[in-house]
């Protein structure tokens, strides 16, 4: 929004640094959580509810944020022609699906969205209930996204999307831990899928639709192929940070490479 790649680029480098585990307290606590979950999800153990220890992760998590964004700017920076920006989050009570826009979005909205059930606690919204991640219904939201442009000519040519959790797995999942991580990403994708239907559909129906609204729109995937386990989504190590985003450039590069 402030028409500055190069600060884009630097931010999301910086938010990712600060959440790594840096100093060497960090590290080593960091090597012993990731270490005790690849043992245990080899066994059946006991599950804790994250309402039985603090909100230590949720709040660096919020202070990162803020540190590096001036939400309250959004605001005074929106404009129509701005780049659209959607958050998705579900309210736990209601089950009701909610995206938040552009000037709308918050840290706390934020947290919100990234509120995984088993790892952090739901996100108060003040009196609108509380959240958790959307990844249980529009995952993302591309749906609401369509609807952001009503008329056909301002309507994107293609969406792409990056799926962060793999389409295919070359080995059966045998531990507990690799049952419960595949049972996660087959709920994710099924629910990406949907999304991705509800578009292929409205492409094959064009010839019966008013194209004053509607027009065919490609969809294409960037795609996490690397076999990963449970235990890496909490691996906050800097020497793996740094592994994921030179898979995540190199990825992307050969995505360009299809579609130049």
């Amino acid at each position: 929004m402030r028409d500055d790649r190069g600060e884009a680029v630097r931010l999301l480098e910086s938010f990712w640094e600060g959440v790594s585990a840096s100093s060497p307290t960090e590290q080593a606590t960091n090597d012993l959580l990731v270490g005790a979950t690849r043992t245990l999800g080899n066994v059946l153990t006991p599950m804790i509810t994250p309402y039985h220890y603090p909100e230590w992760g949720r709040e660096a998590l919020e202070e990162a944020l803020e540190g590096l964004v001036d939400f309250g700017e959004i605001g005074r920076l929106v404009t129509a022609s701005s780049p659209k920006l959607l958050i998705g989050a579900v309210e736990v009570l209601s089950g009701e699906f909610e995206v938040f826009r552009n000037a709308e979005v918050t840290a706390k909205k934020i947290l919100a969205s990234c509120a995984l059930p088993m790892l952090f606690r739901a996100v108060r919204l003040g009196d609108d209930g509380v959240y958790w991640d959307g990844l249980f219904s529009q995952n993302p939201p591309i749906r609401d996204f369509m609807r952001e442009f009503p008329a056909a000519a301002t309507k994107p040519d293609e969406v792409w999307v990056i799926q962060i959790s793999p389409q295919r797995r070359e080995h059966e999942p045998k531990s507990i831990s690799e049952i419960l991580n595949r049972r996660g990403e087959m709920s994710g994708n099924l629910a990406l899928h949907q999304e991705i239907d509800f578009l292929n559909q409205i492409n094959d129906l064009l010839d019966y639709l008013p194209k004053e609204h509607y027009k065919h729109i490609e969809v294409r995937k960037i795609e996490m192929l690397r076999e990963l386990d449970d235990a890496s989504k909490i691996d906050r190590s800097p020497s793996f940070v740094g592994e994921m985003f030179a898979y995540g450039q190199g990825q992307a590069e050969e995505f360009l490479k299809g579609v130049s």
